[in-house]
Order: structure tokens, then sequence, then C-alpha cells
């Protein structure tokens, strides 16, 4: 077993291999109702979301390679109907509400296949995580 440190870490972001940086970028402003907080032209894009850096590069390594559902990215949001009128605006299709003890979901594809999953979670969710519900998460 490797021991290690977990104190040592500074930050933690999500970062994503695409070989379309340009169509990613377009899509993660689209969605996000943002720019991204860092830029570096044709090779990387940062957005910043509440507890999530999500960072998107331009790669075409073969050990780097986005495939189809090879991440499913979960966004928790206060107001599902309000996120799904935006999207309906935006022009980005979503699939029907699914609805589970855990809450309310859809889910969508950026144009590289990953799977985007929103979801407003339901009391039961908060109750089985021990986790006290948010009284002011900024993403809606």
């Amino acid at each position: 077993m490797i021991e290690f440190d977990c104190k040592v870490i500074q930050a933690a972001l999500l970062s994503m291999a695409t070989p379309d940086l340009r169509v990613q970028q377009e899509f993660y402003q689209r969605l996000l109702g943002q720019d991204p907080a860092v830029e570096i032209a044709n090779r990387y894009i940062e957005f910043r979301l509440t507890g999530l850096r999500l960072g998107i590069y331009s790669s075409h390594h073969p050990d780097f390679q986005a495939g189809l559902g090879s991440l499913s990215l979960c966004l928790q949001v206060t107001n599902l109907d309000a996120v799904m009128d935006g999207l309906a605006e935006a022009g980005i299709p979503t699939s029907p509400v699914r609805i589970a003890s855990h809450g309310r979901e859809i889910d969508l594809q950026d144009p590289d296949g990953n799977r985007i999953v929103i979801h407003q979670p339901s009391q039961e969710f908060w109750s089985r995580l021990r986790l006290p519900e948010p009284s002011n998460p900024r993403l809606e």
C-alpha cells in the first residue's frame, strides 16, 4: 500500500482532454453561462464553479483521447426546472427528467460524448450522506 499524506494537496481539479478545444469551450460556456476563468489560446481553458475547477485541454496524444462515456460530471443545482429552461433557451438538448429517491435529474452529453448529470437532490439524499442541506448553493 502506498502511503500518501493528503495534507500536501493544495487544490483539486477535474481535467479532461479533447481533440477540439474550441467546440468544447463553446459548449461549456453555453452550459455554464460563463466564460472560462483561465484561457491559454488553443491549449487550455478552465471554468471555476463552487467546489470545482473544470479544466479542458487540447490533446492529440493517443493516451489522452476523449472517448464516448469516458467521464460523468454531476452538477448539483437548487432549481432543476430553471436550469432546464436555461438549457432549452441555449439549444442544449437533455433527457427527460428522472425521479429517484436521491432526487430529480436530467442528463446530456458534451460534444466529446461525456455524460453530464444535472441533479436536484432530495432531502433523503442529504440525510443518506449525513450532510446538512446547503443553505445557499451558488450553482442554479
